[in-house]
């Protein structure tokens, strides 16, 4: 009879080596300083045991893979071990009462927590140095990096002012802007639709400044961005419906529509503009367009399907 094969009722080494097994891979499930000390004692004595039937010719290969997984699993698990026990210390005490003789990798855990610790230091230390070279070629490139960007600042200062509820310094932060750059076609269709959504004069006159100045697709297009930061969704709709009549293989604009239409909570039609942006993109091998469009697509459907579903 095989060192795994026994009578009916008769407990032989097979069936401790197996409640050994048994017994670490429960105390796995849950490490507490309790289960963590009986993972060490079942697992070293599953070990042991496991290797004294192997040499007496019995077939352990099954008992083998199991007890190989759990050994992995500690490893893995190194630091909610040692620390359950108290830290490497106490580990390193507990361990050498159970067995000072076992000098795999499972049962040096101590060392794999140290192990970790170091390469935690190296990787902070090279992110440190890392950091501190961005930080000191920012430093001497900071001209070149971050050239001044009047139009932007303008924009960022008018969206501030916008935040604050203050429309007159919206409209003061843009014609700062425009003191340094007065041809720039963004500020001026900013000061613009400003003007137009405060009911002020001369919104006409200023976007007729910009529109000289550039195609009318593209005025257009950026007309409707500014719109629609502004939150003027149904003046969004409307332009870029205009300018899709005209161009109807223009992507951006279904784009923008797509953002007019998921504004005013129009999930459907700004499902069927994205698609459409999507397609007329990958078709004139615009990749950056049709990836972002895709992507929005997704996130628009999910959501729109989420809602459906609740009750």
């Amino acid at each position: 009879m095989g060192k795994l094969q026994q009578d009916v009722g008769v407990l032989n080494e097979g069936d401790v080596l197996r409640e050994h097994i048994s017994a670490s891979e429960k105390a796995l499930a849950s490490i507490t300083p309790g289960s963590a000390r009986e993972l060490l004692q079942n697992t070293a004595d599953a070990h042991r045991l496991k290797d004294a039937l192997r040499a007496s010719g019995a077939d352990v290969r099954a008992e083998e893979s199991r007890l190989e997984t759990i050994e992995e699993r500690m490893v893995k698990s190194a630091r909610p071990i040692v620390t359950a026990l108290g830290g490497s210390a106490q580990f390193a005490s507990v361990r050498k009462q159970i067995d000072p003789t076992i000098t795999d990798k499972w049962w040096q855990l101590d060392e794999v927590v140290a192990d970790e610790r170091r390469k935690q230091w190296q990787r902070i230390g090279i992110g440190v140095a890392i950091i501190a070279l961005i930080g000191l070629a920012g430093f001497l490139l900071r001209d070149v990096l971050f050239p001044d960007d009047p139009v932007g600042d303008a924009v960022f200062a008018a969206q501030s002012a916008l935040r604050d509820g203050d429309g007159p310094r919206a409209v003061s932060a843009i014609d700062l802007g425009l003191t340094n750059v007065p041809t720039s076609t963004t500020l001026l269709i900013w000061k613009a639709a400003l003007l137009e959504q405060q009911q002020q004069s001369g919104a006409t006159s200023v976007y007729g400044q910009a529109q000289a100045m550039m195609p009318e697709r593209d005025f257009v297009l950026e007309k409707s961005q500014v719109n629609l930061m502004l939150g003027n969704f149904e003046q969004v709709i409307t332009d870029t419906t205009r300018l899709i009549n005209a161009y109807p293989d223009l992507a951006e604009a279904y784009f923008i529509r797509a953002s007019g239409h998921e504004s005013r909570n129009d999930s459907a039609q700004a499902i069927q503009d994205l698609e459409q942006a999507a397609r007329i993109a990958e078709a004139a091998g615009n990749d950056t367009l049709y990836a972002t469009a895709r992507v929005r697509l997704g996130m628009l459907m999910q959501n729109a399907g989420a809602g459906l579903q609740q009750p």
